[in-house]
């Protein structure tokens, strides 16, 4: 898991935004990638102010234990579910862009992306169950696609995304990136 970088959340646009071919275009791909960039930093300072007043997230596959969409619907169902993220570390995502479209309003990523989860979260999503290995840390891998709508404002109206191929596997605390959060491991780094 050394080889784990958030970074690439955001540094992955890099090669795709030359796709962008008007003004327009490139000022809200440039929003997703502020926005993307925001959430591995877990700053909702910079998440919050690049979506409407109304925002609507559909999100399919995100838990592993019920179908249908899943997402938060309005700003405060919105901030509720980006503050779950930072305090529980399942922001802790690193989410490779393979694929981007660009138009006008809209916006298509696709991609592969790994996160980290807490024991106590991956059973909260559903991707662990008594019968799983007991480990404090799961990694769980997919395939994603993400569908951004941006309003005459330019703000994004939220996210549909759909995640698909989901693998989780128990993680060692002593295989965790070396940047993963302090606060979220079960013990100081360099203990035995």
């Amino acid at each position: 898991m050394k080889d784990f970088r958030p970074e690439l959340t955001y540094t992955s646009f890099e090669e795709h935004m030359h796709k962008a071919k008007t003004p327009l275009q490139l000022k809200h791909l440039e929003t997703v990638v502020h926005h993307s960039k925001g959430e591995v930093l877990a700053d909702l300072d910079m998440v919050l102010p690049t979506l409407s007043d109304d925002p609507k997230y559909h999100e399919y596959g995100v838990l592993g234990n019920v179908k249908g969409d899943t997402g938060p619907k309005g700003i405060d169902e919105v901030r509720a579910n980006y503050t779950e993220m930072v305090n529980s570390g399942s922001y802790v995502i690193e989410s490779k862009k393979t694929r981007v479209v660009v138009g006008d309003y809209d916006i298509v990523t696709e991609g592969t992306f790994r996160q980290i989860l807490t024991a106590e979260v991956a059973r909260k999503m559903g991707f662990v169950d008594d019968k799983s290995p007991a480990t404090p840390f799961y990694l769980l891998s997919a395939r994603t696609v993400v569908f951004w709508e941006f309003n005459e404002d330019d703000k994004a109206t939220g996210e549909d995304r759909y995640v698909l191929d989901h693998h989780i596997v128990p993680l060692a605390e002593e295989d965790l990136p070396d940047n993963y959060p302090d606060k979220f491991r079960t013990k100081p780094r360099g203990e035995a």
